[in-house]
């Protein structure tokens, strides 16, 4: 229940930030902790590939503003996927800092 509480407030912040700017205060700050929370629960620390390689993927996808050439709403959709590789740029910390604290662990 928690987790589609999470992916729901992170599409409804990522659709306000894309469509709406600064409608929904921090709302950087919020997706950045929907990320970590929902990597801490979701992602395994020791096998994380798919959600590393979907970061990677929304990350070149939104730095690269190929969104951008769609005509009227390009710009707006290219900015709600920017919030997604927000979230998902803090979950790739989160599973950074979770592996070296198993490693430092033992």
């Amino acid at each position: 229940m928690v987790n589609r509480i999470l992916v729901g407030a992170g599409t409804l912040i990522g659709l306000a930030m894309g469509f709406a700017p600064g409608t929904v205060p921090m709302d950087g700050l919020l997706m950045v902790l929907i990320g970590i929370v929902y990597f801490v629960m979701n992602v395994d620390a020791e096998d994380p590939t798919v959600a590393l390689v979907m970061a990677i993927a929304v990350g070149g996808m939104t730095a690269s503003d190929v969104l951008h050439h769609i005509p009227a709403v390009g710009m707006a959709i290219d900015g709600a996927f920017e919030a997604l590789a927000i979230a998902l740029w803090a979950g790739v910390a989160t599973v950074a800092a979770t592996r070296i604290l198993n490693r430092v662990k033992g």
